[in-house]
């Protein structure tokens, strides 16, 4: 039998290759074109709307629900896999050395999203809290500081089962979080070593109160099995990932929108592409989140122009990206071929879905214009949002489908 450290270097070296061999798709050239377009275009927005910034915006409020819940959501990534519990769980005394190792790699990789997000914050952490590079970095030493006590209570919260002690911690370091990291960025470092004894006292109780507890599993097990599962629906938006688990929910609320699709045989692939776009988290949510982002940013912009057509463009083809894997939905079904004239409807069909999402996600984009901003700025921005969803799903999108289907067939 392999020793722990040999399984641990096994486990880690078989999840990075399989997630570098995802990124090669997902990070591929196009989209890489198109981000540091974005982000080209994305910088220059963002300096000339910290050069008109009030007084008395609130960014320190805003930086600090931003980290809280980056660190709230902390665990720790311990790559169990669902036969563990039977050939793991005999030699449990002895994988405390495993476990270490799981919390050292949790703590390296996911530090990258505290870094990242500083990063982009620091222009305006700069300007509204007058910081410079000395407190950047006592800020950033605090914040990781702050990352490891999240997640040391995420394990130690790992050894319950009672959903009032999860609720209960989730809510107390929530609170905990919020007043540390808002005293981090408004430099009242008093305050900050006050709640960094408390934050201790509190992982010591817990440290002393698990001792006694076994570890968890089943549970383990599902939330790992549920962090590896997220990442393929995202690996999944841009190729095929075998290993994904698809779920539906009924949503039976959205039934009368399935309703205007006519009856008729020529419909089928209408029919069921809106009801898999319905019934599926990995669209239906895509859509739901991307819209409500998209929306809170724009609630943000100024009545510029370019900014907000900048945002609603960009939010739309981020949608309309990760949204074009519904056209393979029912690529093993055999049963629409019963109907002759369902295979030539399908990509039309398909099209037809994806532009109606598109075009109410962009005219929900220009009525946040409007409420913010005026009837002109709303005017403008409604017709190159609906110019640019015609042209990508008409013009791009068909383009591409047609494409691969001959290639399918030469």
């Amino acid at each position: 039998m392999k020793n722990v450290n040999e399984i641990w270097q096994t486990r880690l070296h078989q999840h990075i290759n399989e997630t570098r061999s995802y990124l090669k798709y997902m990070l591929n050239d196009h989209l890489l074109f198109v981000f540091i377009f974005l982000a080209a275009g994305g910088a220059l927005t963002y300096q000339k709307w910290l050069e008109t910034l009030s007084p008395d915006f609130p960014a320190v409020l805003i930086m600090t629900v931003t980290f809280a819940f980056i660190m709230v959501t902390s665990s720790v990534r311990t790559l169990l896999k669902e036969a563990d519990i039977v050939f793991l769980l005999p030699m449990e005394y002895r994988l405390k050395e495993y476990f270490q190792k799981a919390f050292t790699y949790s703590f390296i990789s996911q530090s990258f999203f505290v870094v990242v997000p500083l990063i982009l914050f620091t222009p305006l952490f700069f300007k509204a809290a007058d910081a410079n590079g000395r407190i950047l970095l006592i800020s950033l030493f605090l914040l990781l500081l702050v990352k490891f006590w999240n997640l040391r209570m995420s394990w130690r919260l790992g050894f319950y089962t009672e959903a009032s002690a999860k609720w209960g911690d989730l809510l107390v370091r929530l609170a905990l979080n919020m007043c540390v990291i808002f005293f981090i960025f408004s430099q009242q470092y008093v305050f900050v070593l006050i709640l960094l004894v408390i934050m201790a006292g509190y992982d010591a109780y817990f440290s002393s109160a698990v001792k006694k507890k076994a570890l968890k599993w089943e549970q383990l097990i599902t939330r790992e099995e549920e962090k590896r599962q997220s990442f393929y629906k995202l690996a999944n938006l841009f190729t095929d990932v075998p290993k994904l688990k698809k779920q539906a929910k009924r949503r039976a609320y959205l039934d009368p929108v399935v309703n205007w699709v006519k009856y008729s045989q020529e419909n089928v692939y209408e029919y069921l592409f809106l009801r898999a776009f319905i019934r599926s988290g990995d669209y239906f949510g895509i859509v739901v989140r991307l819209t409500i982002i998209g929306c809170v940013i724009l609630s943000f912009m100024n009545n510029e122009l370019i900014g907000n057509i900048a945002v609603s463009l960009l939010f739309v083809f981020l949608t309309g990206i990760q949204i074009m894997s519904l056209y393979k939905h029912f690529e093993l079904l055999e049963l629409p071929n019963l109907y002759p004239n369902a295979e030539k409807r399908k990509l039309s069909s398909f099209l037809k879905i994806i532009f109606n999402v598109l075009l109410i996600q962009g005219v929900i984009y220009s009525l946040i214009t409007l409420r913010l901003s005026n009837l002109i700025l709303f005017v403008e921005v409604l017709i190159a949002t609906a110019l640019f969803v015609y042209l990508f799903v008409y013009g791009y999108m068909q383009g591409r489908m047609k494409k691969k289907e001959k290639d399918v067939f030469s």
